[in-house]
């Protein structure tokens, strides 16, 4: 017969809450990549297929997305709209962040920890799976 009882097991991370204000900031800094990436969309041939639509940022708690929008017209499509999320960067405070990106897997991939917003900024431009997919 086995005996119950209490195990202590590590204590839960807290998540960093994010003023508006940083917020702001950030989401201000990565305006210009944004509107770079929206400006690469191109209207598409055939509505029917999947097409990328629109490129965006949000937040969740202490997350900034890097988003992507697709949308379809076919007649048997699933859903009119997708939101893909492409680039995440966890705020830790200041100028420091944690960099992952989605992958195909359906799952995040940390790639870097505490880099600052242009670390982030030069990941992004640098490396074709952090961007939103042109075609």
């Amino acid at each position: 017969m086995r005996k119950k009882g209490w195990i202590k097991t590590s204590a839960k991370k807290t998540s960093l809450k994010v003023s508006d204000v940083e917020k702001s900031r950030i989401t201000e800094y990565f305006q210009t990549l944004i509107e770079d990436f929206q400006a690469r969309i191109k209207p598409p041939e055939d509505t029917k297929l999947n097409y990328l639509a629109d490129v965006f940022s949000s937040w969740y708690r202490n997350y900034f997305y890097i988003n992507e929008k697709w949308k379809s017209e076919a007649e048997n499509r699933i859903e009119n709209e997708r939101v893909n999320k492409v680039v995440r960067l966890e705020y830790l405070g200041g100028d420091s962040f944690n960099f992952s990106y989605f992958r195909y897997t359906g799952q995040w991939h940390l790639v870097a920890t505490d880099i600052t917003l242009q670390q982030c900024k030069e990941m992004i431009l640098g490396n074709s799976n952090f961007q939103p997919m042109f075609f």
